[in-house]
């Protein structure tokens, strides 16, 4: 089904009513399922008569949700697994009053329902008492309806390196050179994670003899001295969890810690040398952006989100205004090797008092619709869940 990873985006409907819309709504959604959202988003209007919703198409500027002068759009992406700290008081656990002065300006917006890649996330709006982890106080609420709780996703491992077909100056914007703001998307806000827009450009060298497309060829592979992956991080990203999962269960010794460490963070990975067999990223959308810009001078493999290379939308080279599967080297991985992880699931949930009918409407598109309906299943498997 569907993915968020390396964690994840905020959604946003509502503005000029349809003809046969009957309910606005706004949403939050982790980044790495946008795309996918985006392509369904007349279909989820039409199941539930929403307010049509209208997709971003900028550059993400994580923390305004609904900043005039930055994005005008009612739907739009940022972070989930960050958003108390993208958003204001917490946000969006809070209310916020839009007939205030500046209509919540740079402030937290009260959501209708909330997808994440990460079940922690939505289990923070739960409360306590429904099994979740929400604590209201102050001016944080727990409005999440546990009764609403559900998979809406299954995320897709993949093992990524660069194609030597796309390596060098001549095939797009430099990977390795950041943006502004920091973690832009493209339009289709599928980016890299590297400040870029989606680019195939890769400044690595491939793989010599190609890269392995087994989870027990990569712990192989790691084995040779200079070797090392980039994962995301197993303690906030659901598919660094599995990542971890998949090299530990194939043989790989994972030490983060003490004598013998063999894992870091981003930076204290290239200042390890060879020591550092893994580099940790901080969401999986970062991981690809690790491989193409070389990080440390040979992270030649990542464990990416299929859902971060399959029907990508480019912004620049040959490929600019196309979308198609990454043309850099990627295998699918078999979900048997991290059984011992499971499914990489992505959950959503539905928020009470927001607008009128919004959550009644979400709990059924939850529960009654998105397993069965064929245009919602099939925009996931296109997009890589």
């Amino acid at each position: 089904m569907f993915a968020a990873g390396a964690l994840a985006t905020a959604l946003i409907a509502a503005a000029a009513p349809a003809a046969f819309a009957t309910t606005d709504s706004q949403v939050g959604v982790a980044n790495n399922m946008y795309p996918a959202l985006k392509d369904m988003k007349g279909q989820i209007a039409s199941l539930e008569g929403f307010t049509a919703f209208t997709a971003n198409t900028a550059s993400q500027v994580g923390g305004f949700w609904n900043k005039p002068a930055i994005d005008t759009s009612t739907m739009r992406g940022i972070t989930s697994g960050n958003l108390r700290q993208q958003l204001k008081s917490a946000g969006p656990y809070t209310t916020c009053n839009p007939s205030s002065s500046n209509n919540c300006q740079d402030g937290p917006l009260h959501i209708d329902a909330f997808l994440s890649a990460d079940a922690t996330n939505v289990d923070a709006v739960i409360p306590t008492a429904d099994g979740g982890t929400c604590t209201a106080s102050g001016s944080v609420e727990c409005n999440g309806d546990a009764l609403t709780k559900h998979a809406v996703a299954i995320g897709r491992l993949a093992i990524y390196s660069c194609n030597g077909s796309w390596a060098g100056s001549t095939k797009g914007d430099d990977p390795s050179n950041a943006g502004s703001p920091p973690l832009a998307f493209g339009a289709d806000a599928n980016g890299s994670g590297n400040g870029k827009a989606q680019s195939p450009r890769c400044d690595a060298s491939p793989v010599s003899g190609g890269a392995p497309t087994t989870m027990s060829g990569v712990v192989s592979w790691l084995g040779t001295s200079g070797h090392r992956i980039a994962v995301a991080d197993p303690a906030s990203a659901p598919f660094g969890a599995a990542s971890k999962q998949a090299l530990t269960q194939n043989g790989f010794t994972w030490t983060d810690s003490g004598p013998g460490q063999n894992v870091f963070r981003g930076s204290a990975c290239d200042s390890a040398g060879t020591a550092c067999k893994v580099r940790l990223e901080s969401g999986i959308s970062q991981v690809r952006g690790a491989v193409t810009a070389n990080a440390g001078g040979n992270t030649q493999l990542g464990l990416v989100a299929k859902s971060n290379v399959a029907n990508v939308s480019w912004t620049s080279s040959s490929l600019n205004g196309t979308t198609s599967n990454d043309p850099n080297t990627w295998t699918e991985v078999n979900p048997s090797a991290y059984s011992g992880y499971g499914a990489i699931q992505q959950f959503g949930v539905a928020l009470t008092g927001g607008n009128t009918g919004a959550a009644a409407a979400w709990d059924d598109l939850f529960n009654n619709q998105w397993d069965f309906d064929s245009t919602i299943q099939s925009t996931l498997s296109a997009y890589g869940y």
